[in-house]
This record gives C-alpha cells, structure tokens and sequence, in this order.
C-alpha cells in the first residue's frame, strides 16, 4: 500500500529593501520540518540586490517572484495566488521561525478545527520568541492573560499569520486599494462574513528583527495611512449607529497622539482622506450584519478554547 501524500504547505515572505533579515527569514523557513514545503519570496521591487541575494544563496530551494511596483497588500496577493499549498504561511521578511515543528503545530490545528481560517501567532523577539513583544498584542484579551492560552480573536499580525487558503480565495485576499495598515482588520471582517473563525494558537511563536515599538509614537507612513485606513473600515463594514461613536474614539485618540507625538499634518491628511474615502471603498459597502456582530461581542468576552496536547504538538497524518 502506498503512504498517502504530505499536504503541500506554501510560506509566503513579502520583502522590499531588507535583504538581511529576508536571508535569515528564508533561512529560518527552508529549516522546518515538513516533507511537501514550498517557499515563495515575493520582492516588492527591491533596490538593494534582494532578489539577487535569494536567486545566488538560495537558488531553486526558492521561488522567486519580482514584482515591478511596492504594495504590501498586493504583493501578499501575488504570493497567495501562486502558492500551491492547502495552508499558506504568510510572514514578514523580518520574522525568523525559531521552531522548526511549527508547520506539524498549524497543520493539526487546522485539522483539529475545520473552521478557522487564520492562525496568529505569538510574536516575540529571536532571543525570546515564547514572550510576546506588547506591540504586537492587540487581542481581545490581555497579554499576561492570554499568551498562552488559546482563544478565539478579530485580531492577528500581517507579520507572522498562518492561513488557510481555501479560506484566502474564497474572501479574495486582501484589499489592494488599503496598500498598508489595517489591511488585516479587513480581511477578519471578510472571513467572519465568510463563516469562518480565527484563532490565536500560543504554540505557533516566532521572532521578529526589526523590533518596531508602538508606531503611533512615530512620525511615519503609518500615521497617515493607519487613520485613513481605520477609517475606511468604517465605511465597508460599520452600520451608522456604531460607526459614529467609534469614528468620534477613533478620531479624539488619533488626534491627542498626533499632537503629543508630533503629526498633526498626518492626522488631517488622514481624517480628510478617510471620511472622503474614494468609490472603489465607498462601492464596498456592506455593514456586517447583527448576527457578526454578536460574534465579536463573544469574541471580546474572552473565551478560551482547550487543545488536546497531541495537537499542541503537531500530532497529524499530514494527509488530506
């Protein structure tokens, strides 16, 4: 009798200008331990010989895709459409796996629970990947309370996310026009329309490089975009009488933080560009239904879900 076939598992590592973490990214991902892995790079037309570096060190270990503009959602995309896997690991070129059996843990996982189309990850530093970096905790539940526990959540990190891609397609991915920020606030409003669950797993860790601190606290990209962009998730999905007074938190906290941390000009411009959102946000609209919205009321509750320790540890057949 022939053993059946591993299932094909597809990571996908977005990079643009930071071929030194991407190596170690690339590295860390070619050392899991699973028999079917495909690895995909998609360079976000990098200028510092990135693709290069994949194409000279890593050779057909690694598919390469180049892409001719940088779009963090599209490039996503791209890499989502050619990966081949059942499960698609989706990372940052900044997260190194320090756990060469996270693929077996995400795989009995997504066996365990039909469900649930994402897996979030604990997200911590190299050194310490079990303790998760507090920028990266924006869960239903508290940090020392929840980081190792399982839970479902309308949360998780674009960095380091397990998906499945069943699930990916059948919501179409990201949202292109959002280029950045927030774009996975959208993708959970998608897949729980969708039917679908999201579960935050504490035995999927990783290590980020690059640690960022809280962005807000930074004149950046991010100051402009991250307002705009929570802004046009109010359009897509909020009905009226929720959307005011979370428009009315949202645009007071932003405002107080612009001042404090000097971006007052990105606060405006984000305002102005969010509440006047272009047509290809304003067509989307679609408030989610009452139904969805109890669901994240559960989910903010914080109810904690018992895994068997099989599956913790990554006990499956690997077989579909």
């Amino acid at each position: 009798m022939r053993p059946a076939r591993a299932t094909v598992v597809s990571v996908v590592i977005l990079n643009y200008n930071n071929k030194d973490f991407l190596r170690q990214g690339v590295a860390s991902a070619l050392a899991v331990d699973w028999p079917a892995l495909e690895v995909i790079v998609v360079d976000n037309a990098s200028s510092d010989g990135s693709p290069e570096m994949v194409e000279a060190e890593f050779g057909d270990r690694v598919r390469l895709i180049r892409r001719q503009q940088n779009s963090p959602t599209a490039g996503r995309n791209q890499g989502f459409n050619a990966a081949q896997g059942a499960y698609i690991l989706s990372l940052d070129n900044d997260i190194v796996l320090t756990d060469p059996t996270v693929v077996r843990k995400a795989v009995a996982l997504f066996t365990q629970f039909p469900r649930v189309a994402a897996l979030a990850f604990k997200i911590g530093t190299v050194e310490n990947p079990e303790e998760p970096l507090p920028e990266h905790w924006w869960y239903p539940v508290s940090i020392q309370e929840g980081k190792n526990r399982f839970f479902p959540t309308d949360f998780f990190s674009e960095g380091a996310v397990f998906f499945r891609a069943d699930a990916i397609r059948t919501v179409g991915g990201y949202d292109e026009a959002f280029f950045q920020y927030f774009e996975g606030n959208d993708m959970v409003y998608k897949l729980l329309r969708g039917g679908f669950d999201l579960l935050y797993c504490p035995n999927l860790s990783c290590g980020e490089l690059r640690i960022r601190g809280f962005l807000y606290k930074k004149r950046t990209k991010v100051s402009f975009l991250g307002l705009r962009n929570s802004i046009w998730i109010v359009w897509k999905y909020y009905p009226i009488w929720r959307a005011v007074p979370y428009l009315l938190g949202r645009i007071a906290l932003s405002g107080f933080r612009s001042v404090r941390y000097g971006w007052f000009d990105q606060f405006v411009k984000g305002v102005t560009h969010g509440l006047f959102a272009p047509e290809v946000i304003r067509a989307q609209r679609h408030p989610l239904n009452r139904e969805i919205w109890k669901r994240i009321k559960l989910i903010h509750l914080g109810t904690f879900v018992d895994v068997p320790s099989r599956v913790m540890d990554g006990a499956t057949s690997g077989q579909e």
